[in-house]
This record gives C-alpha cells, structure tokens and sequence, in this order.
C-alpha cells in the first residue's frame, strides 16, 4: 500500500487531491501538512488521517510520515521549495500546477528529480477528462482533417478565492506568479498544445482594466505551432456580468465545438451538418483528475517513466509559453520559443 501525503490542504486538496487518494486503490492518504491548524483538522477528520500524522510543518511529515508519494497543494511560488524537500525526503511527487513560476524553477525540480531517482508529475488534468480524451478521438481519426487554428475563450468576473490563510494569493504577484494567465490560462495552453503540437513563438496583451488587483486581469495570447497551427487564447477575471465561453479546433475538412447546445460538437465538409460526438462518462468537476492520479500510481508501482502529457518536461514547455506571454505583453513585440 502505497502511502500519500498532502503538502496544503486548501481548496484544490479538499475538492480534488484528498478525495481521489481516499478512493484509489493501493494508496492511502497517511499525512497532511499545512500552516492552518483548523484546515489539518477539518481535512484530517473527514479522511480519518491520524492526529500525530497531522504536520503545522513540512519538514516534519517529510521526515516522520514514511511517505512514498506527496500531492503539492500550495500556492505557485512555494513549488519549487516543497517539490525539492519532498523529492529529496525520497518521495515521488504530483504538483499542482503551475510547475512553477519560472523555467529555471521547473529546471531545478526536473535536476532535484533526477538526482533523487524519483518521478515528478503535473497536474494537466484536463488532458484526461472526459471531453479532451473526445477531441483527441475526432483530431486522431482525421475528421477535421489536418488542424489550423485552436480557440479557447474563457472568462469570469473574479478569481477562486482559497480556502487556507491566504486566501486571495491568486491576486497577489509574488504568490501566484501572475494572474488568470497562469492560473486558469495553464490548462488552455497545454490543451492547445496537445492538439496544435509543439510552440515556436508567442504575442500577447496582457493588463490590468477592471480590478484592484497585483496583477493581470485580461490576457489575449496568440501561439504559433511548429506545425503551422495558431492558437488563439483569452482568458481573464474581468467579467462582472458573466461570460460566454468559446471553444473550437478548426481544420481543413472540419470544426469542433466545445460546449453550447451539447458538450461536443463536430462539423465536417462531408456531411454539412452538427453532430454530437459521444463522451465517456464523467463525474461533475473530476475533470479528469482521478485517472491521471491512477496512472501516476501506476507508474510508481511499476517504476516506468510517468505518461509525457504529466510530465515535468511538458509543464516547463507550457510554463514557457505563459512566461513569453508575459514577457511580450510587456514588450509588445512577439517572443520567440
């Protein structure tokens, strides 16, 4: 039995980390770490997680809990830190993502992982929902023929409020590396560069316009793709009213569309008309996060390298894009990869 801890017990390891590791099988959650005492108790009581295996200091639960693997739950600059001491404590790692802040912070976890011996995942969970493993299906069999332009549109009127101490640390530019860009603009990054294949060179806008907040609210993003395809991203905590969101892959002999009248949707040339592509089904708000967590154990277990699409390689690239964004939205000159 594999035993798991938990480094941060806000908001991410309640709704996603702590519920998947009481289901799975061949792993326990054995210990929480976190610097509120009433989050280590709320969560510790719901999962049965034993009192002296409740930490108010990492350090400690790296060194007494006799942890094979640690979920990382913390805000975006503490990465770094807590994946090298748990990496080097000897235990396998899943981060929360961003890999990090910076490259030459995902450069040192990939170096302290590799002079550990031990393996380092990301949560890039939405390439394991339900609707993504679809898209996947349709841009595979060559129904939308050969993709060109990926949209992602998706906008709300506020960021997700945590649930520990610090409970505005999204907005805060120390704490979360920036704004919506890194934090809900991830996950649109590395979908559109699981479709639209490896990046080439970056321009965005980025600012601040509705908030009073550290930093960004509004990014508009445009990916170029080795293969030719461009992606077109915009996302943002500036939409008091609510927001439409809009995504579509778009090739040369056909169309998706995520969301609307169904959860997905295909167009093609040959058949001139919309039709529904069948989904696996999905728990509400799982987005994926149970199976990707199950083959991570998998790896674990049968000490093979973790799936690329997890890996720390493929989140330094996307954390690489969302840092040109950044660099051209303040240059306003495009960034090349």
């Amino acid at each position: 039995m594999l035993r798991a801890g938990i480094i941060g017990c806000g908001g991410i390891a309640e709704r996603r980390h702590a519920p998947v590791l009481g289901k799975l099988k061949g792993v326990t959650l054995a210990a929480l770490t976190d610097t509120s005492t009433d989050r280590l108790a709320e969560l510790g009581e719901h999962y049965n997680v034993p009192e002296d295996d409740r930490h108010a200091d990492m350090d400690s639960m790296l060194a007494n809990a006799e942890l094979d693997l640690v979920h990382i739950c913390t805000p975006h600059d503490l990465h770094v830190g807590q994946a090298i001491a748990a990496l080097e404590s000897g235990a396998h790692v899943l981060l929360e993502k961003p890999i990090s802040t910076t490259v030459d912070e995902a450069d040192r976890i990939i170096a302290a992982a590799e002079a550990a011996g031990r393996k380092v995942a990301i949560s890039h969970n939405q390439l394991w929902s339900s609707g993504h493993r679809a898209v996947r299906r349709v841009v595979d069999d060559g129904s939308l023929g050969e993709v060109f332009f990926v949209r992602s549109e998706g906008f709300s009127a506020r960021h997700v409020s945590g649930r520990g101490i610090n409970q505005d640390w999204r907005t805060q530019s120390g704490a979360g590396g920036g704004g919506p860009l890194i934090d809900n603009g991830y996950h649109q990054v590395y979908k559109a560069i699981d479709i639209a294949g490896p990046p080439t060179r970056v321009f965005a806008r980025i600012g601040r316009h509705a908030s009073d907040i550290e930093v960004e609210d509004t990014a508009v993003v445009m990916i170029e793709h080795q293969g030719g395809a461009t992606t077109s991203i915009q996302v943002g905590w500036c939409a008091p009213g609510g927001s439409i969101r809009a995504e579509e892959i778009f090739g040369s002999t056909g169309q998706l569309r995520v969301g609307g009248e169904s959860p997905l949707r295909l167009w093609t040339h040959e058949r001139s008309r919309w039709d529904d592509v069948e989904l696996e089904p999905e728990v509400r708000d799982e987005l994926g996060f149970p199976p990707l967590v199950q083959e991570f154990l998998d790896a674990i277990v049968n000490d093979t390298d973790v799936p690329e699409a997890m890996s720390a390689a493929a989140s330094r690239q996307t954390l690489a894009v969302v840092v040109a964004a950044y660099e051209s939205g303040q240059s306003g000159q495009p960034v090349e990869l």
